[in-house]
């Protein structure tokens, strides 16, 4: 009887004194993991901050060109090419005249006529795409034969945004 007693009291006091890491030093490593999470979590809470704060500027910008866009194209329609120029950036010219606008670019300039009208129960907003000071819009004008997409691009001047550039695709 004292033979099969031994073995399983003897496995007993073998695992028993295998403990690795005692509870003092389990304690210190579980306060050293949760200072690291905790400093995980307010690095991602800033970030996430940022990241919002970011947002907020970028559909405030969308807001402020989309608005110019809308005025541009009014303006257009009633040759008012005072207000076009006080919005335009030192690329473009206006040329009252002759009602165009030339626009000037590196590689290339092109004009366009303010007596094309612009309709905007024809225009169908597309995309926009913004990059740093720079800010392109995209719109679908719809007509009999069609469509074709307008493309409006802004920069920023001393946190003002100008247009700076009109393009069709037709």
């Amino acid at each position: 009887m004292i033979k099969r007693l031994f073995i399983p009291l003897s496995l007993l006091i073998l695992l028993t004194g295998c403990q690795n890491e005692s509870p003092v030093a389990s304690a210190k490593s579980e306060e050293g993991q949760v200072k690291q999470l905790l400093i995980e979590n307010e690095r991602l809470t800033n970030q996430l901050i940022e990241l919002k704060k970011d947002k907020e500027e970028e559909n405030e910008d969308l807001r402020t060109t989309m608005n110019l866009t809308f005025k541009l194209l009014t303006a257009l329609e009633k040759k008012d090419f005072e207000y076009i120029s006080s919005i335009s950036s030192p690329n473009v010219q206006v040329n009252e005249k002759e009602s165009i606008l030339f626009f000037k670019r590196q590689k290339n300039s092109h004009e366009i006529s303010s007596n094309k009208e612009y309709s905007l129960e024809n225009l169908e907003y597309r995309f926009y795409e913004l990059e740093e000071d720079k800010m392109t819009i995209g719109f679908a004008e719809y007509f009999f034969e069609g469509h074709s997409t307008i493309y409006f691009e802004f920069i920023r001047q001393d946190e003002t945004w100008l247009i700076d550039f009109i393009v069709t695709d037709a």
